[in-house]
């Protein structure tokens, strides 16, 4: 992505959480995790494709829960112009187990339609018997980025700790 006027500054939030980086790096490198804590609650993400190699592939398709309700629901966010599903695919750039992620995506919303690029890195540092997570974000300078980019991180990282937490208690 290049660095001018269309790209707004990164973005960071960060937050510690008491695990392990090697428990929190699961819960950022398999299926069933990544598909807890990547979207807003009001989204599920599928993963497509994880490939967790510098180079691999990444396809996320993210749909809205409420269009997921019914034809009602959907036809509501078809009236308002609101996409109910796109995908984000790419390639993970870097790859240092247990310690450094970056997935570069574009995210593409219908067919044919136009795509909008982002990066996201999550650094994982040991820290006082757990992991300081940080979350970095890179993306276009899209009015949804600007206004909603830094609280939908912080709020990345607290689904991140749950989907942790939730998996170090299960079996």
């Amino acid at each position: 992505m290049a660095e001018d006027e269309a790209v707004s500054p990164a973005l960071r939030a960060s937050r510690w959480i008491p695990h392990a980086p090697a428990r929190v790096w699961t819960a950022c490198t398999t299926k069933q995790a990544l598909e807890l804590w990547w979207s807003p609650e009001d989204l599920r993400t599928t993963v497509r494709k994880l490939e967790v190699r510098p180079g691999g592939g990444v396809d996320l398709h993210v749909r809205y829960v409420p269009a997921l309700l019914g034809p009602a629901s959907a036809e509501a966010f078809q009236a308002a112009r609101i996409p109910i599903a796109f995908d984000l695919r790419g390639r993970l750039s870097e790859v240092e187990e247990e310690r450094l992620l970056t997935f570069d995506l574009a995210l593409e919303i219908g067919k044919g339609g136009a795509s909008v690029e982002m990066v996201t890195t999550l650094e994982l540092i040991p820290e006082n018997s757990g992991t300081r997570v940080n979350l970095i974000g890179r993306g276009e300078k899209t009015p949804h980025w600007v206004a909603l980019g830094q609280k939908n991180l912080e709020a990345q990282l607290e689904r991140l700790a749950l989907a942790v937490e939730l998996s170090s208690s299960s079996p």
